[in-house]
């Protein structure tokens, strides 16, 4: 299986991944011929990018840090907590709980633990899948830095929900294509107060979780909000989401702007090290996120193309190539170990 850009998708490709709608409603189905019809439907929502199989492919596994039943029922239960707020408030805390008790078993279960977010996010479900990625990334931070069980409980809890204010700033702010204006900002920063007065009122939601709601655009060098904390001031919890919400956001396509590669968030995230988030959790986290994962197509020096098909135990990739420099197929497919190669580099990536 590999990741291609919509852009590169034909008609008689077979989908390796299936195409959700919203994060949660099932569009296409893993092993779909794809059609010019699906390629439309597809391309309407925003998405950018597919996972596809084919013979070139065929043997390398992608795997996810969590399962994928996982995965859709935290993005089902964030979308029906989201949408239902108004109405139903928030569902009671032991449900809460039980999401996140499942998201962490299931990175505990992992043999090594990768990152490799393989959720294929639309505009519409990009909020969703956001508190689900924010929340498993955290859990993996926190296993790392070897907290206890209890405390990994609190962390993934407040990870999950660190949005939650946003259901009451206005959708046409939250939605809006544009810049926003400073009043609209000022607005949209409201949802840390708000998000924090929502979970210090569930019974048995701890202090600390809802801390992460009210903490998590806080910086180190005093100037996040909503209190202009320092590094020492802030809850390890709300640095570690610091950390994962800035990385999700950065590699996932908006409705305002292009995504990142991993690679390119990953040297943004050490350009605001020290200054603005804490180093040791970002050393941690870099540590379980290659640059360029398991199934992405790159670019190398030698102008030649393929994709990723392996790791070395320091992330460097092994390439699998399929293009010759001339844009020519490359047949047989030849395999080179980056970490062997003085003379190769990958020089960009989709």
């Amino acid at each position: 299986m590999r990741k291609i850009n919509i852009s590169n998708c034909q008609a008689g490709m077979t989908l390796g991944k299936a195409v959700y709608y919203d994060g949660s409603s099932m569009l296409i189905d893993e092993g779909t011929v794809l059609t010019p019809s699906h390629l439309a439907q597809i391309a309407s929502l925003g998405i950018t990018e597919l996972y596809i199989q084919d013979n070139f492919s065929k043997d390398i596994e992608v795997k996810d840090v969590i399962r994928d039943i996982t995965r859709l029922e935290a993005i089902l239960f964030m979308k029906q907590t989201m949408e239902k707020y108004s109405l139903e408030g928030m569902p009671p805390s032991g449900h809460i709980i039980s999401i996140v008790d499942k998201i962490l078993n299931d990175i505990l279960d992992s043999e090594e633990i990768i990152v490799n977010l393989m959720d294929i996010k639309t505009f519409d479900g990009y909020t969703f899948s956001h508190s689900v990625n924010v929340c498993i990334l955290s859990l993996i931070i926190g296993i790392k830095l070897k907290l206890g069980q209890a405390e990994l409980q609190e962390l993934g809890v407040g990870a999950l929900l660190h949005d939650i204010g946003k259901v009451l700033i206005p959708t046409e702010i939250l939605n809006k294509k544009s810049s926003l204006s400073n009043d609209e900002f000022e607005v949209i920063k409201r949802h840390s107060k708000l998000g924090f007065d929502i979970l210090k009122n569930i019974p048995g939601i701890s202090d600390k979780s809802a801390l992460v709601a009210l903490n998590h655009h806080e910086r180190c060098d005093g100037k996040g909000y909503p209190m202009a904390l320092h590094k020492e001031e802030i809850h390890l919890y709300s640095k570690i989401v610091a950390v994962t919400d800035i990385f999700d956001a950065l590699t996932s396509d908006r409705i305002y702007r292009k995504k990142m590669g991993t690679f390119n968030a990953i040297n943004y995230l050490e350009s605001i090290n020290n200054m603005l988030l804490d180093s040791q959790i970002l050393g941690c986290f870099l540590n379980v996120i290659p640059p360029y994962p398991i199934g992405t197509e790159v670019t190398l020096s030698s102008g030649e193309k393929g994709i990723v098909c392996g790791l070395n135990k320091s992330h460097i990739p092994i390439v699998r190539l399929n293009v010759n420099s001339d844009g020519t197929s490359k047949y047989p497919y030849e395999e080179i170990n980056l970490e062997r190669s003085n003379n190769c580099i990958i020089v960009s990536s989709c």
